[in-house]
C-alpha cells in the first residue's frame, strides 16, 4: 500500500518516512502543497497524511482540495496545532484522523494500519455488469465466474479501486510486484493481455494510455 505524506518541516518528514517504511508500506512525501496535489491527480495513494501549517496552503484547504474528488481516502491529520477547535475543524472538513506534535512512533503506526485496515475493508467492487470480490477472491460476469490468475485479479482490481484514473505502469509494478520497474514490461503486457481475454464480455475496456499506463 502507498502512502503520501505533506510535512515541510525536515526532521518530523524524516521521522514520518521511517516510520511509515517500518511499517512495511510504501511512501512518498512532499513539503509543498502544490507539488503533493499535482502527485494525487496522477495516482491516489490508500492513505494521506497532512501538516496544517505549510508555507503555500493551508492544510485545511489542502483537506478541502481532496475531498472533492476524493470521498473516501484516508486522511491522518499531524500538526502542532493542539487545540480541541483544530482539531473539530478538521474532522468536520473530511480529516478520518487527527495526532498533535510531537508524537509517537508507535502511535503513529498504529493509528496508520487501523486506517488501512479500514481501506481494505472493501471486498467488492462492482462496474457494468463484472463483480469482483476480494473477500472470497472470485470474479463475475454476467453473475459467471471468471477464471483469473492471483496477478490478473490484483490488477483488475487496482484499476477498479482507481476508476476513471491513469494507473501508470509504475504504480502496478510497486503494488501487483512489490518491486519497481525492473520487472520486464513483457511481463505486464502478458497478464494485461491475457486479462482483457477474460474479461472481453465486460461492458468497459481496459484502455490504455501509451507511455504512461492503463485507466478504465
Amino acid at each position: 500500500m502507498l502512502i503520501y505524506f505533506l510535512e515541510d518541516d525536515e526532521q518530523i518528514a524524516y521521522i514520518i518516512e521511517k516510520t511509515i517504511t517500518h511499517a512495511g508500506y510504501l511512501q512518498k512525501g512532499f513539503d509543498l502543497a502544490k507539488d503533493f496535489l499535482k502527485a494525487l491527480e496522477k495516482q491516489t495513494p490508500d492513505l494521506v497524511i497532512l501538516d496544517i501549517m505549510l508555507p503555500d496552503m493551508s492544510g485545511f484547504e489542502v483537506i478541502k482540495k481532496i475531498r472533492e474528488f476524493y470521498k473516501d481516502l484516508p486522511i491522518i491529520m499531524l500538526s502542532a496545532l493542539n487545540s480541541e477547535m483544530d482539531k473539530v475543524k478538521a474532522l468536520d472538513m473530511g480529516a478520518d484522523d487527527y495526532i498533535t506534535k510531537p508524537f509517537g512512533i508507535l502511535e503513529l503506526t498504529s493509528r496508520i494500519n487501523a486506517k488501512l485496515r479500514s481501506v481494505g475493508s472493501k471486498e467488492i467492487y462492482v462496474k457494468g455488469n463484472l463483480e469482483l470480490n476480494r473477500e472470497i477472491y472470485k470474479c463475475y460476469i454476467n453473475k459467471l465466474e471468471i477464471n483469473l490468475t492471483t496477478k490478473e485479479f490484483e490488477i483488475l482490481a487496482l484499476l477498479l479501486k482507481n476508476e476513471g484514473k491513469v494507473v501508470t505502469k509504475e504504480t502496478l509494478f510497486n503494488e501487483i510486484w512489490q518491486m519497481d520497474n525492473s520487472v520486464e514490461t513483457r511481463t505486464l503486457d502478458v497478464h494485461m493481455k491475457s486479462l482483457r481475454a477474460k474479461i472481453k464480455d465486460a461492458n468497459f475496456e481496459i484502455e490504455t494510455i501509451r507511455g504512461v499506463g492503463f485507466s478504465l
